[in-house]
């Protein structure tokens, strides 16, 4: 009998996600409000903070790395082991969209390896003046990437929770596939 009970049990499954981003993005803003469901302030990450999220078939180690220039430099080591990504954007930060998007590309071009889920957060999108899902599609030539990623952009508030959930839906979703 325990032969059966073994072959029929769903197994959790454990995955590692690295969550990646300019500071002041909302990186660990967006975490909270998974783990606790509302919004909670924040102080900036220095270096990496480690949080666990479980689902039913599905334990997600998510290793929220600072975003500030002088802790960039240790995120290679944690990319090259991860099996998904989530790059959070702040949207209302037209200065350094530049910026961010070339962190992007480099990240995909040196850190991460293989076909993996892509998760592009496009955060603060309660504020005004922000860039579209659209224009970031474009301005990050994300229809025309070389890649091999599967990716998914959507806009989020982490003050609010608005488009956190369906985002993380979609992303466990890829999770349970691979």
């Amino acid at each position: 009998m325990s032969f059966l009970l073994n072959l029929f049990r769903k197994k959790t499954k454990p995955v590692t996600v690295t969550i990646c981003g300019l500071d002041k993005a909302g990186k660990t803003a967006i975490i909270n409000y998974l783990v606790h469901g509302e919004f909670k302030e924040t102080t900036p990450t220095m270096g990496v903070n480690r949080e666990v999220i479980n689902f039913p078939r599905l334990q997600i180690n998510i290793f929220d790395m600072g975003g500030q220039e002088d802790f960039r430099p240790i995120w290679q080591e944690i990319n090259e082991k991860t099996d998904a990504l989530i790059y959070v954007i702040d949207s209302i930060d037209h200065l350094r969209f530049d910026e961010t998007k070339a962190i992007f590309y480099n990240i995909l071009d040196k850190q991460i390896g293989g076909k993996i889920p892509v998760l592009l957060l496009l955060n603060k999108k309660d504020l005004p003046d922000r860039i579209s899902q659209v224009e970031l599609v474009k301005n990050f030539g994300l229809m025309e990437t070389e890649h091999e990623i599967e990716w998914a952009v959507f806009e989020t508030s982490a003050k609010t929770g608005d488009g956190i959930i369906e985002s993380f839906s979609w992303f466990r979703d890829k999770m349970e596939e691979r």
